[in-house]
């Protein structure tokens, strides 16, 4: 038992003491775990979240649609079908949208749809006739909002849309999604505009107005479970496809009997709208006659009328001239009677003034007596009232002279002299006079003498101020009777005011009765004129009605004379239609359906093809990483067990056993292998599948990512750990523990020395110095690890050069997209159906613009080419007025030959991917189908360079023989000029109003949308460049780590001779970078060939990646692993600093 406890006390030191091993393992292994199960896990993921995503919204597991429509026949079929779990159809139109003239497909929407559910981003689903939900990608939501008003046009000028949608302008109402479109640049193809659906937008199913459906879409129950990127489910989608299809066939058949049936019934309208034509004819001629017959009793008439008219004009004129006199002389006497009023109103007007200015004075003059009148009565009350005081308090003091003087105390002294305080005469006080009268200072003769004389004062005041009352009181009497007299005349005024009004009021009865009679006189004469003009206007317009019957008369004999023959003719012309009509319906064609499944969605298969990409991808670029990592752990561990001999001849020699050694290295093995494994795969199931789902999400319109734990990737990862740790270790100890103890614990034997090939070419080993000779004998000397080295670091070198060469083949398509291949800088999209003024309008503008450089017209439509086993792929036709110009706005180059073409009489030519993707050639037959699914074949001429979508050019000529038609409406045009955005907005603004002009398109916009998809790979391949260069400095520190410490006696013995730590540090160094730069030369050539083999495997379908790999790609590879083996070697040389020469000399002991 202490055995035991022994050992897994060694062993747990084992792993504490060298911690950088373990960490070195374990970080091998998490690196190669996690990048080799995070992408394989990517591609599975991403088709589960796309297919979860489809089972929410409930996606169609079939599309149908007809050229006839969709009408009772087609859905009785999946009524019938007990294999149907639900059926639903709809209507849509491709429309023009807004002022930018976007094309858009309207959809219609009801409550109780449930297939192809829309996700609702914003706001909500239309619920009225006149509400609009918007697709929820750039196009629209950088331009509408809520609340928004927005107008639809008709994609061609002959058609009328109010035939088919109800409702012309709608209110935006929601943004969604729709899971039928999940990329973010594609929405399908049309036949109006430039060929391209912009977005879709939802209206209720209210707006539209047809007589049968445009769509049927069908879900079947045994789909329901399935996912849709499984065999199973692409097996059965197709056969019931394959089920439909003649089903279909057959119940159109039905169709062309109704169809004829309503034709004839037609057609005889048609002929009862000839008879009935001609029956006007002969009515009209018939009512010619008949009108000139009413003009001539019409003259008699008028001229007795005017007579009539002349004698009521003398009759009212007269009236006239009596009413008028009448009026005069009842004005002058109510203006004479008015004038005699007015001066006796203006005479007692002046008497008023003046009384009641004198009323004025006297109240002014009552107003300043008043206050002194006041002051002076006041006054007189006040002497009275202190005469009476005084003499009240003679009488008192003279009883108090009568006390005797004992009895007065000094209490009562005080109160008489307070008391007499306010009696003051000729500014000597009362109570001063007491006060000596107390102190008999005083007599009393002196006091009533006070008093007397105080009197005598008051007396004297109070005559003088009752003197001055009796002048004030005369004064206010006098002016009180003026103010009674005033007011008398006054009142006298007020009742000769009051007779005046009274005569006023007699006088204006008086006229009031006068113009009442004079007003209904008036009215008899008005109305007696109003009869007259009356009659006048009846008379003039009967003379104008007459006029304009004869003119009519006339007009109408001439025009029924010219358009006789032409109705004629036109009646023959109806009869020769009706002809051709019945001819069409003998000859009716029965109805074409299309009948698609998931996997007739290009979005659908393009995003599956993704995914397996990432899946092809994950099968070479982790598998290198991996081994990589795998190789160099397993020389890691292998370094390990080699080392540790010593110890192990010592635990066999103290009796453990074989397993008891092989577990020690096994759980050191397998414990830095299962955590790094494990780490690993959490962080590659969970990280870096998002990394890269994110990334596609620039181009994909989809749910977060759905997570799944893939037990196949996980036990190949845990495996190939396992195995580089483990069975290393088992291999090694295998051949170890077969020695006994005695010669474990003695080194090995080194192998004899041998002449090198360096030493063999004499005049160079001569020119060698020692250090020199001393690497060269190391490095062959130690050959194993000289190839351990080289491999791990060319590989990283390679993974390093294809992550570089992979950014710049993606970020060098635009450049050469846009700047080599599209000369040109716009698209104009136009109707060939607009009015000759419109076109020269749109005409005068480009050539009136100086800064447009050259135009081009070309005849431009989206076409579609498929085979068995490759995706259907959308291709733009191209067919220029003057083909000879084309090479001027198109560069039409061979890539790999530099071969330039022109546009001959036969041949087509096509762009590389496309040629590439359907293992097309010079001299081959490409198929193709346009908008009407008619499809064509024509010769390939020439392949050209191309890097973004595919393009057909043909010649005029070439296009007319291969789609047998006869004159070619150029509708669009190629513009150049000198790039500017103000301009670019500018001649946007001006031509999206010009009604030739259906759509304008710039390349500049097409190039920002697509750097933006871009950064999707870009993030992916930073991934990769990120990965590979975190597993180059590992794998260089663990193969320099191993190679230190497995000679590290042979690096303490040349320390101990005196070299200093720089030279210790660089005769490891020399070795390394030896190494390291063979390393990058043969990563170099074998990063070409992965490079090449990963652009193949990443590559999408629209899209050709730059194959050429730039120098810069080799540098950065070279520069990093240099750079990461000397921060290596800084590393070493702290650690080659402290060792401790004396224990390293010993480990042998």
């Amino acid at each position: 038992m202490a055995k035991k406890t022994a050992l897994h006390k060694l062993i747990w030191r084992e792993i504490t003491s060298s911690k950088a091993r373990f960490l070195s393992i374990l970080t091998l292994i998490l690196l190669g775990v996690g990048f080799f199960s995070g992408l394989q896990a990517t591609g599975p993921n991403m088709l589960k979240t796309a297919n979860q995503y489809f089972t929410e919204q409930q996606l169609y597991d079939m599309h149908v649609q007809s050229n006839y429509g969709i009408d009772e026949e087609e859905l009785a079929l999946f009524e019938a079908d007990e294999a149907v779990d639900r059926y639903e159809a709809g209507y849509s139109k491709d429309v023009l949208f807004g002022v930018d003239r976007l094309v858009v497909k309207l959809i219609s929407y009801a409550e109780d749809n449930h297939i192809n559910q829309y996700e609702v981003n914003e706001g909500r689903l239309p619920e009225a006739a006149d509400e609009i939900a918007l697709d929820h990608n750039d196009v629209l939501t950088h331009r509408y909002q809520l609340g928004d008003e927005v107008s639809i046009y008709s994609g061609q000028s002959s058609e009328d849309l109010s035939e088919s949608v109800a409702e012309s302008t709608f209110t935006v109402v929601g943004f969604v999604t729709s899971p039928r479109y999940i990329t973010n640049d594609s929405r399908g193809q049309t036949t109006i505009g430039r060929g391209q659906i912009d977005a879709f937008a939802v209206v209720n199913e209210d707006a539209f107005q047809m007589e049968v459906y445009t769509d049927l879409f069908v879900t079947f129950d045994r789909l329901a479970d399935l996912s849709m990127y499984g065999e199973t489910y692409k097996d059965l989608s197709l056969s019931y496809k394959e089920d439909y299809e003649p089903q279909l066939i057959a119940a159109g058949s039905g169709r062309i009997d109704e169809i004829r049936e309503e034709g004839q019934r037609e057609l005889e309208d048609a002929r009862a709208e000839i008879e009935a034509a001609e029956q006007e004819l002969l009515d009209a001629e018939q009512e010619l006659v008949e009108a000139e017959a009413e003009l001539e009793d019409g003259r008699g008439e008028l001229e007795a009328g005017q007579q009539e008219l002349e004698d009521a004009y003398v009759e009212l004129d007269q009236a006239e001239q009596d009413y008028r006199a009448g009026v005069q002389a009842f004005e002058e006497e109510i203006a004479d009677a008015c004038a005699e009023l007015d001066q006796q109103a203006a005479r007692l007007s002046e008497n008023e003034t003046a009384v009641r200015d004198g009323i004025a004075e006297v109240e002014a003059g009552l107003r300043e007596l008043q206050e002194p009148y006041i002051t002076l009565v006041e006054q007189e009350t006040a002497l009275l009232d202190e005469r009476d005081a005084l003499r009240s308090l003679d009488q008192q003091l003279r009883e108090l002279y009568e006390v005797p003087e004992d009895l007065i105390t000094e209490q009562m002294r005080q109160d008489w002299i307070n008391e007499t305080s306010s009696v003051v005469y000729n500014e000597v006080a009362l109570s001063d006079l007491l006060t000596g009268y107390f102190a008999d200072e005083v007599t009393e003769a002196e006091i009533n003498t006070f008093i007397s004389g105080a009197e005598t004062g008051l007396n004297e005041a109070l005559s003088e101020i009752r003197t001055n009352l009796e002048a004030v009181t005369e004064q206010r009497n006098e002016l009180m009777n003026q103010q009674d007299q005033l007011e008398g005349n006054l009142a006298e005024i007020e009742a000769g005011k009051q007779e005046i009004e009274n005569g006023r009021e007699q006088l204006d009865r008086q006229v009031a009765q006068t113009e009442r009679e004079l007003e209904e006189a008036r009215t008899e004469l008005d109305q007696g004129w109003y009869e007259y003009d009356q009659a006048v206007a009846e008379l003039e317009e009967a003379e104008a009605d007459i006029e304009q019957g004869e003119i009519d008369y006339e007009e109408g004999l001439a025009t029924f004379n010219e358009e006789r023959a032409e109705a004629e003719e036109e009646i023959s012309d109806a009869r020769t239609e009706i002809a051709d009509a019945e001819e069409e319906l003998r000859t009716l064609e029965a109805p074409t359906y299309y009948v698609n499944v998931r996997h007739d969605n290009g979005q659908l298969v393009e995003y599956e093809d993704n995914a397996e990409r990432m899946s092809d991808l994950a099968t070479i670029f982790p598998v290198v990483f991996f081994l990589i990592a795998a190789l160099v752990t397993l020389t890691t561990v292998t370094r390990m067990i080699e080392e540790q001999r010593v110890e192990m001849g010592t635990l066999k020699a103290l009796g453990y056993s074989d397993r008891d050694i092989q577990k020690k290295y096994y759980l050191y093995a397998l414990s830095a292998s299962m955590i790094g494994a494990l780490l690993g795969l959490v962080l590659g199931y969970t990280l870096l599948p998002k990394v890269i789902f994110n990334a596609y999400k620039i181009l994909y319109d989809l749910p977060p990512l759905a997570l799944g734990f893939y037990w196949s990737f996980a036990l190949i990862s845990i495996g190939i750990a396992l195995f580089s740790s483990l069975i290393t270790a088992w291999y090694v100890l295998r051949q170890d523990l077969k020695s006994n103890p005695a010669v474990l614990m003695r080194p090995k034997a080194p192998k004899s020395g041998k002449r090198i090939l360096v030493e063999r070419l004499t005049p160079l080993w001569r020119r060698m110095n020692f250090m020199q000779k001393v690497t060269a004998r190391n490095l062959f000397r130690y050959k194993q690890r000289m190839l351990m080295t080289v491999i791990g670091i060319s590989g990283c070198a390679a993974l390093i050069i294809t992550g570089f060469g992979l950014k710049g083949a993606v970020e060098g398509i635009v450049d050469l997209q846009f700047g080599k291949v599209m000369q040109y800088e716009a698209v104009v999209a136009l109707d060939n159906e607009a009015d000759e003024s419109s076109k020269s309008a749109y005409r005068s503008i480009i050539n009136d613009e100086e800064a447009i450089e050259s135009a081009l017209s070309v005849y431009q439509e989206a076409l579609e080419v498929s085979e068995t086993g490759t995706t259907t792929q959308n291709v733009t036709l191209f067919v220029p007025e003057n083909p000879e110009r084309l090479p001027d706005f198109v560069q039409l180059e061979n890539r790999l030959s530099s071969e330039s073409y022109q546009l001959d009489k036969e041949g087509a030519i096509v762009t590389e991917k496309l040629a590439t993707l359907f293992d097309i050639e010079p001299g081959d037959e490409l198929t193709f189908t346009d908008p009407d699914n008619v499809e064509y074949q024509v010769e390939v001429g020439a392949i050209i360079e191309n890097y973004a979508g595919h393009y057909l050019y043909m010649s005029p000529d070439v296009y007319q023989e291969t789609m047998a038609s006869g004159s070619i409406g150029y509708n669009a045009e190629l513009l150049t000029y000198t790039y500017d955005a103000d301009f670019e907005q500018a001649l946007a603004d001006t031509l999206s109003d010009q009604d030739y002009v259906v759509t304008v398109s710039f390349n500049q916009s097409m190039l920002n949308l697509f750097e933006d998809s871009m950064e999707s790979l870009n993030i992916v391949v930073i991934v990769l460049i990120v990965a590979a260069a975190g597993l180059a400095f590992i794998v260089l520190y663990n193969l320099t780590n191993i190679n230190v410490s497995e000679r590290i006696r042979e690096l303490s013995t040349i320390k101990v001779l005196g070299f200093y730590d720089n030279e210790v540090t660089m005769y490891i160094y020399r070795e390394n970078i030896i190494l390291t730069l063979m390393g990058i030369v043969v990563g170099a050539l074998f990063g070409r060939l992965l490079h090449i083999f990963v652009l193949d495997t990443a590559s999408m379908d629209n899209m050709m990646f730059n194959p050429s790999l730039h120098w810069s790609s080799y540098l950065y590879a070279a520069v990093l692993t240099l750079v990461f083996s000397t921060l290596v070697m800084w590393l070493m040389h702290r650690k080659l600093k402290g060792v401790d020469m004396i224990e390293a000399l010993k480990s042998n002991e």
